[in-house]
């Protein structure tokens, strides 16, 4: 027999004698109808003992152990039930608990209701009356599962609640968050040796380690972390609430664990308010500190005179995140530029285990390093949310250094771009610039000149060198004529492309990146707010920002003076345009005796008409399926002519323009 239901038979027989003969009846095969011995056939008795005993020392009293043995025999066996039915008319009870162990005459009111109390922290009260010793206690199927060694939760709790319980070799994985885990960690330990309770908050965006680091510091204390996910709980079981924070809280007694509320967010403000003062009433007691994960934003009111001690979790930082990088991808037998991804891509732990996980079933070391950044990227891109109404759209396009057709002093500011960025490290972090430099940390560029001039493909190149992926901002979705609605909309933009660090590209930005206009109206008013709001969101976004635009003067000087790089593009010169008429046809189109020096010195157009003239031609050549020639050369500069207003003669293509006849 197992030691719980010796002590139980023992209870039994104490509650026959105390009976005498009206038990008589009840005594015969007692103990032939357990209920659900099955459940309880588990050979090691050791944890078992372990954990009565632990219960026992609570309970610390001979009438409160009595009534815990005496609660498991009436769950077991049939026929003591039936015993208190017939005998008191309820079920077991503190005053009969006290009766049988002759104890009723020494208690004081406040030492019954101290040892009710404590009580109800393993047995179940099933009816609500008024007098405390006549309520009726009762174990359930979870507390005896509990005591002959069962290591889970509540069934009721599915989905709601969960044991962390992490082994010493789980420490070694949390890479790059030593940091973090020993602040959390500290402030976890004041919490349980502070003599007065209070209520741990830890504040921080998600992934960031809150709950991580409190399993770590309970670990040091060999004990598992029961987290509890307030929005599941809350949804569940609304109507049950502090049904289900007794259950949650007879857990936590169980393994002696700390409590972590996660998932505590402003959008369910009344359930914040409703889970703190019910937390407190119900954890109070407990042993270990209560703590409460929340996003940034979310404030808890102290209730009673219980205070909040409120800790902002960081997100890693630069070298935590290689770390992590590092050490994460080591672990799935992945090469891939951890130092790159830490510095570019600006995710909590908790998003890069995510990211790696997600792609270590794919994953081919054999890939260029272009195709690893590309699918590192978007996995990371996919952890959070993207902008609505698509406002945001990936460009994804691979273009070099050596596809752009400019000049030495239009290339210099790019290059200086491109290597800006990739020293920021160097020269923030090793050199301590980033002391002197508290904000506008991040890369501005204006790109300004006529359509066409290679603008947008700039961006592309810059892109491709950084390996950084593309986004660019449809201005369409964006501005909105209600209120508010633009700034809104943008902040969405930002927030999302902060996670990774992506260029933000706002191409033909005169539209919202225009003069502020004297205030004559209301409409005035708010729009110079919308500009005075782009100016303090660009300066606070740590990535890379891009801006085009046909005429530098439609741009407002603010706008120009925080832009550390400036390019002005022009409509190319004869050799740059020639360059660009070669470099856009593909090596197996054919082509027949094409004179591009002089279509590029007669031909003075930007280099997205010339590649538009390209294309057309090569069209023209394919219908006939035969190769690219001049007079499709010649149409085509005609019909490009034509698009722009003008009409193409001899003055234009000179010894050529018989060819448009």
């Amino acid at each position: 027999m197992q030691v719980i239901e010796k002590k139980a038979y023992r209870a039994s027989l104490r509650l026959f004698s105390y009976f005498g003969s009206k038990a008589d009846k009840y005594r015969t095969g007692v103990f032939d109808d357990k209920k659900g011995s099955a459940l309880f056939a588990i050979e090691d008795t050791d944890v078992e003992d372990a954990r009565i005993k632990v219960i026992e020392s609570v309970l610390s009293d001979e009438a409160l152990i009595f009534a815990l043995h005496l609660s498991v025999a009436v769950f077991l066996y049939r026929q003591v039930r039936q015993l208190l039915k017939e005998l008191t008319g309820g079920g077991l009870n503190l005053m009969l608990a006290l009766e049988v162990c002759g104890e009723l005459e020494r208690w004081s009111f406040p030492a019954l209701q101290e040892g009710y109390d404590v009580l109800c922290r393993y047995l179940a009260v099933t009816d609500s009356r008024q007098n405390i010793l006549y309520r009726e206690l009762a174990a359930d199927l979870r507390l005896v599962s509990y005591l002959t060694g069962d290591d889970g939760l509540s069934d009721e709790l599915d989905g709601s609640a969960e044991l962390w319980s992490l082994s010493s070799g789980d420490r070694e994985k949390y890479y790059g968050f030593s940091d973090t885990a020993a602040f959390v960690g500290k402030e976890y330990l004041a919490a349980k040796n502070c003599r007065d309770f209070y209520v741990l908050q830890l504040s921080g965006k998600e992934g960031t380690g809150r709950k991580s680091a409190i399993a770590l510091a309970a670990q040091d204390m060999d004990r598992p972390a029961l987290v509890i996910y307030w929005d599941r709980l809350t949804v569940n079981h609304r109507k049950r609430l502090g049904h289900f924070l007794w259950l949650l809280r007879r857990e936590a007694y169980f393994y002696g664990c700390a409590v972590i509320f996660d998932r505590v967010t402003v959008a369910g403000k009344v359930d914040i308010d409703e889970l703190f003062g019910k937390a407190i009433r119900y954890f109070r007691n407990h042993s270990e500190p209560v703590v409460i994960c929340t996003d940034p934003v979310t404030e808890l009111i102290p209730e009673g005179n219980v205070p909040v001690r409120r800790i902002e979790v960081p997100s890693p930082d630069r070298d935590s995140r290689i770390e992590a990088w590092k050490g994460i991808s080591a672990g799935y037998g992945m090469q891939l530029d951890a130092e790159s991804f830490g510095e570019l891509c600006e995710l909590p732990y908790g998003s890069i285990k995510r990211v790696l996980l997600s792609l270590s079933s794919v994953w081919d070391n054999g890939w260029s390093e272009e195709k690893k950044a590309a699918y590192v990227v978007n996995a990371c891109m996919d952890c959070y949310p993207a902008p609505k109404k698509g406002s945001l759209k990936h460009v994804d396009v691979s273009i070099t250094m050596d596809d752009l057709k400019l000049n030495d002093r239009q290339k210099k500011p790019v290059l200086e771009l491109i290597n800006g960025i990739r020293n920021a490290h160097l020269v923030y972090d090793v050199w301590g610039m980033k002391e002197k430099i508290h904000y506008g940390r991040n890369f501005t560029a204006l790109f300004v000149g006529p359509p066409g001039t290679g603008k947008t493909m700039t961006a592309n190149v810059i892109s491709t060198a950084l390996r950084v992926p593309l986004y660019r901002i449809d201005l369409s979705q964006v501005v909105d004529k209600y209120i508010g609605e633009t700034e809104k909309r943008l902040e969405e933009i930002f927030s999302y492309a902060q996670n990774t660090n992506v260029i933000l590209f706002f191409d033909e930005a005169d539209a919202i990146f225009g003069k502020r206009t004297e205030v004559t109206e209301a409409k005035d008013k708010y729009a110079n707010t919308e500009v005075s709001f782009i100016l303090q969101r660009i300066e606070e976004y740590n990535g890379i920002v891009i801006l085009t635009s046909n005429m530098k003067n439609n741009i407002d000087t603010a706008y120009m003076r925080r832009m550390r790089y400036i390019v002005y593009f022009e409509i190319p010169d004869k050799d740059t345009r020639c360059e660009i008429l070669k470099s856009c046809f593909a090596p197996g189109v054919p082509k027949e005796d094409l004179d591009f020096e002089y279509l590029a010195e007669k031909v003075e157009l930007a280099g997205g008409y010339l590649k538009n003239i390209v294309l057309n031609a090569v069209f023209l050549a394919a219908k006939r399926n035969s190769p690219v020639t001049m007079e499709d050369m010649v149409k085509s500069v005609a019909a490009e002519y034509e698009k722009i207003g003008h009409v193409a003669s001899f003055l234009d293509l000179g010894k050529y323009s018989y060819l448009l006849h």
